[in-house]
């Protein structure tokens, strides 16, 4: 699976709450897909929120590596 078609997976699937928590599913299954690699970083933003100011979008970006 493709690194992109697991971000598409993960965002059209089951509804979260939380972007830390989208986050970290597309990290832990890219973490998961692709044995080779040793860690992943992973920035979500979501443009349209319902908070007070301007803002263009607001994220969370995660960084996870494989236990050693």
């Amino acid at each position: 699976m493709l690194p992109c078609r697991i971000a598409k997976g993960v965002v059209e699937g089951p509804s979260r709450n939380l972007l830390e928590s989208v986050a970290q599913s597309i990290a832990g299954t890219t973490l998961l897909e692709f044995p080779q690699i040793s860690g992943v970083r992973v920035k979500v933003g979501k443009p349209h929120v319902a908070v007070q100011g301007v803002v263009d979008y607001l994220g969370v970006e995660i960084l996870r590596s494989r236990q050693a």
